[in-house]
């Protein structure tokens, strides 16, 4: 049904391993380079790394283009809801500052950006 890499993928994320998370599907994403589905979720990935790291531009860099890739493939793709991640993108742009590099954790935790939403995999059936 869903490749291995697919399913790591949801438990590396679920495990706040968000940079295992994105190289799991990254390696799946390097056989299938048009899909875009799975180039958005790797975003996902790599901004909640940003963000765990303080990297605000990087963080505003990845949401664009993200929400840019996954945008086609709503309102849900795979077990996943896109519509909900749409959501969560648009908040992160609306509240992550323009113009700022980096910010202290405690400064970034005051922007009340939640975890990206994305399916557990019971929620998936697995």
């Amino acid at each position: 049904m869903y490749h291995t890499n697919y399913l790591s993928f949801f438990r590396h994320y679920h495990a706040e391993e968000y940079w295992e998370a994105h190289e799991v599907l990254e390696e799946l994403w390097q056989t299938q380079r048009d899909n875009d589905f799975y180039h958005g979720l790797i975003q996902i990935a790599a901004i909640m790394h940003q963000l765990k790291r303080g990297k605000v531009r990087g963080a505003r860099k990845l949401a664009t283009s993200a929400y840019r890739y996954l945008s086609p493939f709503r309102p849900e793709r795979d077990g996943v809801d896109v519509e909900a991640l749409l959501v969560w993108l648009a908040l992160c742009l609306e509240r992550l500052p323009e113009g700022q590099a980096v910010m202290a954790l405690p400064d970034l935790e005051q922007l009340l950006i939640p975890v990206g939403p994305l399916p557990r995999l019971h929620e998936m059936g697995f």
